[in-house]
């Protein structure tokens, strides 16, 4: 279900007396783009189109319910591959993008922000990330959860190797800047060469019916498929590459003028680039 913007959202607070819950809940009404709609209770209101989707806040984090889908931001992913990456693996998400210390990357397709905090430890302390999101309501979402993780609100591990990882990805998640918006308008905007690499994962159109993970962000995420007009600014602001994730086999690629990357031969994915230099 799609909304016009603003979107009409119900919040709701678990304990609704709770001072550090009200602060919260004044932090989110003032995030961009939604219409926040607040109640004492958390039975959903219906209006023409359907149920409103509810935020609900409560002691041990938000998230958001819509229908039986329910969305939060959780970087356990990120950690998982951070912990490969600190073990000296390779990951194929940097393998493509090839950032490195001091660079600024956009990611233009957030969604939770994976990719963006595995961006943000690689361009380390000197680098900068910004993470542009059309739905507003995963914009918020993620904006707060990285807010939280920065300012050390994670899981105390007595494993030191998970205990690093996490102590990293708090440091990542403060050079993280969120914007709500559309990324061709926000990429417009830009001056020319203006950052290292532009990303693109614009894969929750292809919900896969088997991924209880990704399956709830169907509903909040862009389905328009990326324009030509989108990948032209992006590389022109970029001045190193623009990198495109796709399901393997998709017609995508070849559409928009990317050249698929080795390897990645068992997976569901690939990567595709367009590097400045090649005749652009």
């Amino acid at each position: 279900m799609l909304f016009r913007s603003p979107i009409p959202v119900m919040i709701n607070l678990t304990h609704p007396h709770d001072p550090l819950l009200q602060k919260k809940k004044e932090w989110f009404i003032q995030q961009p783009g939604i219409n926040w709609l607040y109640a004492e209770t958390n039975k959903p209101l219906i209006r023409e189109g359907g149920v409103l989707p509810i935020l609900n806040l409560t002691r041990k984090g938000a998230y958001f319910e819509s229908g039986k889908n329910r969305v939060s931001f959780h970087p356990s992913m990120a950690l998982l591959r951070l912990i490969q990456i600190l073990r000296g693996e390779r990951d194929r998400f940097l393998q493509a993008v090839q950032l490195h210390e001091g660079d600024t990357f956009i990611d233009a397709t957030l969604g939770l922000g994976t990719d963006a905090l595995v961006a943000s430890y690689q361009v380390g302390k000197s680098g900068k990330v910004l993470g542009i999101e059309h739905s507003p309501i995963l914009a918020a979402l993620v904006k707060e959860g990285l807010l939280n993780l920065a300012q050390g609100y994670y899981p105390r591990v007595n494993n030191p190797e998970k205990a690093k990882a996490w102590e990293l990805l708090a440091e990542a998640a403060g050079r993280i800047e969120v914007l709500w918006g559309d990324h061709l308008q926000v990429l417009s905007k830009y001056p020319s060469e203006a950052v290292d690499v532009v990303y693109f994962d614009p894969m929750f159109r292809h919900t896969r019916t088997q991924s209880a993970s990704i399956r709830p962000l169907h509903e909040f995420a862009n389905p328009q498929p990326l324009s030509h007009e989108a990948i032209g600014e992006a590389v022109r602001v970029a001045r190193r590459k623009v990198v495109l994730k796709e399901r393997k086999g998709s017609p995508q690629f070849n559409r928009l003028g990317f050249i698929i990357q080795e390897g990645g031969n068992y997976s569901p994915v690939d990567y595709g680039a367009i590097t400045k230099g090649d005749g652009l």
